[in-house]
């Protein structure tokens, strides 16, 4: 088993989550994105929604450490792709059209962001606000490609990007700072 510094390191091995604690932490981090996607803001100039998923993903990805981390949002994506209505506004299956490149990127970040969780960003605010904007970058980039697929036209960075940033700094500055807390808490 790798040494890790993510805050919640549960027992995983090589093979994958065996542990009751870790499937729990990854139920827990299913739910908690669930709930958070449901957070939805239409805007009207963009087909894309501001969620509260993208804080669901950093702090699954920040507490839970890569391996963990990336699981929860592969199960969460998995569970929405299913038909269970998981994504914003309650939206499942297949048809997430113009949204899936953000999708997509959640599960890139959430590797980015954990990555840095296992080498020990959590341990103070500052590194781990670092860790989320890095996942917000991916998530970003892979949004706007995304993106492109449905409107090859249109200005993407006005459409995918800059309407979210003020929300997205206010995310990241809150899960970094849950992520320090916790961190500094557990070592204790």
């Amino acid at each position: 088993m790798s040494m890790t510094h993510a805050p919640f390191h549960l027992a995983i091995d090589d093979n994958e989550v065996k542990s009751w604690p870790a499937l729990g932490a990854l139920t827990l981090g299913v739910c908690l994105i669930s709930a958070l996607a449901q957070l939805s803001v239409p805007l009207p100039f963009t087909p894309v929604p501001v969620t509260g998923q993208t804080l669901g993903v950093a702090l699954t990805s920040l507490l839970l450490g890569a391996r963990l981390g990336l699981a929860t949002v592969f199960s969460y994506l998995f569970v929405g792709l299913a038909g269970l209505p998981v994504f914003a506004g309650g939206a499942a299956g297949i048809s997430v059209g113009p949204s899936a490149g953000y999708l997509v990127g959640m599960l890139l970040a959430s590797s980015v962001m954990g990555r840095l969780s296992d080498c020990g960003w959590t341990r103070n605010f500052l590194q781990a606000y670092v860790a989320c904007l890095a996942g917000s970058a991916v998530i970003f980039a892979c949004g706007m490609a995304g993106l492109w697929f449905f409107y090859p036209e249109k200005n993407l960075l006005g459409m995918g990007m800059v309407p979210f940033l003020p929300g997205d700094l206010i995310k990241s500055a809150f899960a970094a700072s849950t992520a320090a807390a916790v961190t500094k808490g557990l070592q204790k």
